[in-house]
């Protein structure tokens, strides 16, 4: 796999997913990282899971899924970050109407070390980088995929990124940044 996979209509019923998404439960909660996490639903979609795995070409092994749920004004826990530790793979999957799109997840290298990821054990970087998370003058911005209604992004987990804008958009859950994300290896 390339370090940054962009798959349009990726799943085959998306409505069914967003409809899923619409419903779900959800809650304020902190995660094995310390942060508290605004509007998430762990849930288990088994059709990423398939869609995934034909994607992939071999079955994955799924560390976790869930719907996030985010609105305008609403910034992230961190402006820039990693998903290392989530596991090898994250996949961030658009659910919010085409209408109310606004930005998508962009992938960013850090000025002063020139990285772009946190390599397994590279403690060296995650020293260096850990006080800019939240600068973004700290860092060069390399790229942005646009979010759409079932578009999928596969991303290596180690890469620099974050939403894009950092504040969400909408107001309710009809017209918020919905978006299922699942890590795996």
């Amino acid at each position: 796999m390339n370090q940054i996979e962009v798959i349009d209509d990726f799943l085959p019923n998306p409505h069914l997913a967003r409809s899923k998404g619409m419903r779900a439960k959800f809650e304020d909660r902190t995660l094995q990282d310390g942060q508290l996490y605004k509007r998430i639903a762990e849930t288990l979609l088994p059709e990423v899971v398939d869609a995934l795995n034909e994607h992939m070409g071999r079955p994955i092994s799924l560390l976790g899924m869930g719907f996030r749920l985010n609105y305008d004004g609403e910034p992230p826990n961190t402006d820039i970050h990693t998903d290392q530790g989530w596991g090898k793979y994250a996949l961030v999957l658009g659910l919010s109407r085409d209408e109310d799109w606004r930005g998508g997840t962009a992938f960013w290298t850090h000025n002063a070390t020139g990285a772009d990821r946190i390599r397994p054990g590279d403690v060296g970087t995650i020293k260096a980088v850990q006080p800019d998370w939240n600068k973004p003058d700290a860092w060069h911005l390399d790229q942005v995929v646009d979010g759409k209604f079932n578009r999928a992004l596969i991303y290596r987990s180690e890469l620099f990124h974050s939403r894009w804008p950092f504040t969400a958009f909408g107001s309710t859950p009809e017209d918020g940044r919905l978006v299922l994300v699942a890590f795996f290896n």
